[in-house]
């Protein structure tokens, strides 16, 4: 005789069961975990999460993190997620820095980096974070330096990288006739560790980091000066052929005034490339997309605001910029494909400027979920899964 339990289950084949969940978002897959062990074991698996992020996740309507300066209040830096079906915000009370966003995963440090201020990769979705070694490089005493980090995912190698720059200024370099030199590291999530680049190309050497950072299809780029002539140049290292590469910058981009670039550069990933954003004092925004080992002027866009400076893209058709007007900051969108530009009416807080880093895309992911190495958040906010800095480097 059948018992009761055997005439009311039901079984569902593995690979339909998988199919349904692969369209669940996070929160109710971390849920399911609870129903049984084989869940438990299908949905951490390292498969399974591979394939959300490639089916859910890249499908879905990214958040989009924008970094705010506060000059009034602590933490001195926040962070709003507008969220695309909504545009409602929520505020990230948070003194950290933000290098990256990839997958669901961020690359956090303190408020103000140095080459020795922790570091960590944290998935605020499944409150789990994994702190990175200490760094391989060292810098010589009395020297001033730069340290730059940028995070993403490298789809060849099917991992996680951040890259370390540091421009590295003796204190006294005129005297000693020691100048500017560059060092290199890159951290892979895989094997938990760095790995230094000791071999740079000559041209790079006596060159220093100028603004933006990015990481494209497994590519981190950024806008570096030459000391020799000032020249601006879009540098470029592949994380998996450890290969660099530049393209100067047009000369219409260099505004150079005393040394001082005149309106804002930033780098950010768009389609299957980078594009430099530019903005103006006269109140447009320059659009230029790497194609072909060369930059290309995609747009031009008129914003009848003031001050109009771009944030990134909340798709790849959509570009997020602020501007002023009557004395407050607003948000707005402009349409790549339709030339039509949409006040928000999103006001941003006052007493706040852009962080050097203004934005980024989010989604919730389940990488990290069975990491190993991977430690659970303590104290997360109710208003969103996020951590102080503190309690997130409370353990090493």
């Amino acid at each position: 005789m059948r018992s009761t339990s055997s005439e009311n289950s039901i079984y569902i084949p593995e690979e339909i069961l998988i199919n349904i969940l692969l369209r669940l978002p996070v929160k109710s897959l971390v849920r399911f975990m609870c129903v049984c062990k084989s869940w438990n074991d299908l949905i951490g698996s390292s498969s399974f999460i591979g394939r959300h992020v490639n089916s859910y996740v890249k499908n879905l309507n990214h958040a989009f993190l924008v970094g705010l300066q506060c000059t009034k209040g602590k933490p001195k830096i926040r962070r709003s997620i507008f969220f695309n079906e909504t545009f409602k915000a929520r505020c990230l009370d948070m003194g950290l820095r933000l290098h990256g966003s990839s997958n669901g995963l961020l690359c956090l440090s303190s408020n103000s980096p140095n080459l020795y201020s922790p570091v960590s990769i944290c998935n605020p979705s499944i409150m789990k974070y994994v702190g990175l070694p200490v760094t391989n490089l060292s810098r010589p005493p009395k020297s001033k330096y730069q340290c730059v980090l940028a995070f993403g995912f490298n789809p060849g190698l099917n991992d996680y990288k951040v890259v370390r720059l540091v421009t590295i200024c003796p204190q006294h370099y005129i005297e000693t006739e020691v100048y500017n030199y560059i060092e290199m590291e890159v951290y892979s999530l895989s094997t938990h560790s760095w790995k230094s680049i000791g071999v740079l190309p000559p041209w790079i050497i006596s060159m220093y980091w100028s603004s933006g950072h990015a990481v494209s299809n497994g590519v981190a780029y950024w806008i570096m000066r030459a000391e020799e002539d000032y020249s601006l140049h879009l540098v470029s290292f592949d994380t998996g052929s450890e290969v660099f590469e530049k393209v100067l910058l047009p000369k219409d981009i260099w505004g150079i005034i005393q040394y001082y670039i005149d309106g804002f550069n930033d780098i950010h990933a768009y389609k299957e490339s980078v594009c430099l954003l530019r903005s103006h004092p006269d109140n447009h925004i320059d659009i230029w997309v790497l194609q072909e080992k060369c930059l290309n002027k995609l747009h031009t866009v008129w914003f009848p605001g003031s001050s109009p400076v771009p944030l990134g893209f909340k798709t790849n058709d959509e570009l997020l910029l602020k501007y002023q007007k009557y004395d407050q900051h607003y948000l707005a969108i402009f349409n790549l494909q339709t030339k039509q530009i949409n006040e928000t009416r999103v006001a941003l807080p006052v007493h706040c400027d852009l962080d050097d880093h203004v934005g980024d895309n989010y989604v919730a992911s389940l990488l990290l979920l069975k990491d190993i190495r991977a430690q659970e958040l303590r104290g997360i906010s109710c208003v969103f899964p996020f951590m102080p800095w503190k309690k997130l480097m409370l353990k090493k």
